[in-house]
């Protein structure tokens, strides 16, 4: 029977009865099973979503509620192998189908799957018990799926979530501020003590160990300032720098590193499939990642063991559970430990945001919550599996590289030449200490520099006649203006004139957002002498 003649306004049980069942692999309906017949009455009698999966390849009978939920399948779908109707979940019914006929029950719980094409273009939360239909013999002739709506359910325990995340909250910032408190005091004793240090040789002239101290305090620093990324990265609220990512070479080069984290103690083991290649992610947050997890590896074997680090490639075409992962194609990065694993409870909670199982004060309980919020805005996820006294293993889904999403991790803009520094650079900055610093910076390469300390001053030198080569600006400025209105009355005194904005805002604050081009550029605190020198000489390249 040609499908065009089953219109979607027809009663199922007509359709059914007009159906062409002879030109299936089910053959006549008159021919067909008792177990059968009853099942699909028994279905069309029912006002639950009922679909039949009949045969080796699951052909399709369903009633009236199972085709308002399906929407603009039905009729098509009616006599239609199951994969077909649905191919973007063949793998899965295919799967359902081969296990049910081996005589299992099969419950998909809380699920999205099936419910693409609503009538009314929603999704709703559903389970699907899938259970044998018994032929003579005990033989299985089916499937028998019932759909039962979970919509309210979910919904209910996600209000109940999120009212214990409300009661919750001020113990979690709490949590939050004495274990940023604890990181950060860390390394402001690392500043503090090296320059204190240095101004002691200093006193006493004695230079030989002057670069020793320099060299601990801008480390500590840089870790300063490589934790406020990370956690705005986990916020959400940082912009990743995807690059594509040779992983057998990025294991090899981090090996070294992993293995000083670790220990002695601890035996560093990486294996690679030969068929892994590249991906396509954040560096150095992948970076801090195995870094994090070789970390708590080694604090959950403080008597030695084995840490493990392995890659392959894994294809995810089957939905999950809730739409836990996105299907797709992803290099998985294994890390695994011989440690003392983590009970059920502890493992639930693993990446809750602030929780540790470390003393108050001493870590943020961000780790495993960072790496979940910087895989899941690059399009991956993560997975723990622990067991008390057996180890724990945490897999990185990273998504694999194609031809249409390599993106090239260079650097595009080509470097100026440095032309010899002249000119005159207008510098404005709520901050006395970094305006004054900036402008010892400009006049130690070369330049003149004016100082202001907020955007009316500015105006100020700008409606004058004096030559200005560059407004350098912050954009959170204190007043009436900020940096961004002022530079639109710059622009309207001098057009054209070339503008660097730096901020310590977010990449994601509204805040922060400026329309950068040819002669404005945008450098983010905190941002080291030479990244500052080259986007001032860069600048002044393009207007010479």
């Amino acid at each position: 029977m040609d499908h065009s003649q089953l219109t979607p306004g027809s009663d199922t049980r007509s359709l059914i009865s007009a159906f062409d069942w002879g030109a299936t692999v089910l053959g006549a309906r008159h021919d067909w099973p008792a177990a059968r017949c009853c099942a699909v009455d028994l279905a069309l009698r029912s006002h639950a979503p009922i679909a039949l999966l009949l045969g080796s390849t699951g052909i399709l009978v369903y009633n009236d509620a199972y085709a308002a939920l399906i929407g603009t399948r039905h009729p098509r779908a009616l006599g239609m192998a199951v994969a077909d109707a649905f191919p973007e979940y063949a793998s899965f019914c295919r799967s359902v189908i081969e296990r049910v006929g081996r005589g299992e029950a099969v419950l998909l719980s809380d699920s999205a799957l099936g419910t693409a094409e609503l009538a009314a273009a929603q999704r709703c939360g559903i389970d699907i018990s899938y259970t044998p239909i018994m032929a003579d013999g005990n033989r299985v002739d089916g499937v028998f799926a019932v759909i039962m709506a979970t919509t309210a359910r979910v919904r209910e325990r996600e209000g109940i979530a999120s009212g214990l995340r409300q009661s919750e909250k001020m113990a979690a910032i709490g949590q939050l501020t004495g274990g940023i408190a604890h990181d950060f005091n860390n390394l402001l004793a690392g500043i503090i003590g090296n320059l204190d240090m240095l101004t002691t040789r200093l006193a006493q002239r004695d230079l030989t160990s002057a670069e020793s101290y320099l060299a601990g305090a801008r480390s500590a620093a840089s870790r300063a300032a490589g934790l406020t990324q990370r956690l705005l990265a986990f916020s959400g609220r940082q912009s990743l720098m995807p690059t594509v990512i040779d992983i057998p070479g990025f294991l090899l080069d981090i090996e070294e590193l992993l293995s000083h984290t670790v220990g002695p103690a601890i035996e560093l083991r990486t294996r690679c499939d030969p068929a892994v290649g590249t991906a396509v992610c954040d560096h150095h947050q992948l970076e801090n990642a195995l870094l994090n997890l070789a970390i708590n590896a080694r604090d959950a074997m403080p008597d030695g063991g084995r840490l493990t680090i392995e890659a392959c490639n894994r294809t995810l075409d089957i939905p999950g559970a809730g739409a836990a992962h996105t299907a797709g194609a992803y290099v998985v990065v294994s890390v695994m430990d011989t440690g003392c694993g983590m009970t059920e409870d502890v493992a639930a909670r693993a990446f809750d945001p602030f929780f540790t199982t470390r003393k108050g004060g001493q870590g943020t309980g961000l780790g495993l919550s960072m790496i979940y919020g910087f895989l899941k805005q690059s399009g991956g996820h993560v997975e723990l599996q622990s067991r008390p006294g057996m180890g724990t293993i945490v897999r990185l889904f990273i998504p694999r590289e194609t031809a249409t999403d390599a993106i090239d991790g260079a650097d595009s803009a080509t470097q100026a030449p440095q032309r010899g520094a002249e000119g005159v650079i207008l510098v404005v900055d709520d901050e006395p200490d970094l305006r004054a610093l900036l402008a010892e910076m400009l006049e130690g390469l070369g330049f003149s520099v004016v100082q202001a300390p907020d955007a009316a001053a500015a105006l100020d030198v700008l409606s004058a006649s004096g030559r200005i080569d560059l407004l350098i600006s912050d954009i959170g400025l204190r007043g009436a203006m900020d940096g961004r209105c002022l530079v639109d009355a710059a622009h309207a005194l001098r057009p054209g004139l070339p503008v660097l904005f730096i901020t310590g805002l977010s990449a994601g604050s509204d805040a922060a957002r400026v329309v950068t081009g040819p002669r404005v550029e945008l450098l983010r605190k905190p941002f080291s002498f030479s990244a500052f020198e080259d986007r001032v000489e860069r600048l002044l390249e393009r207007v010479a």
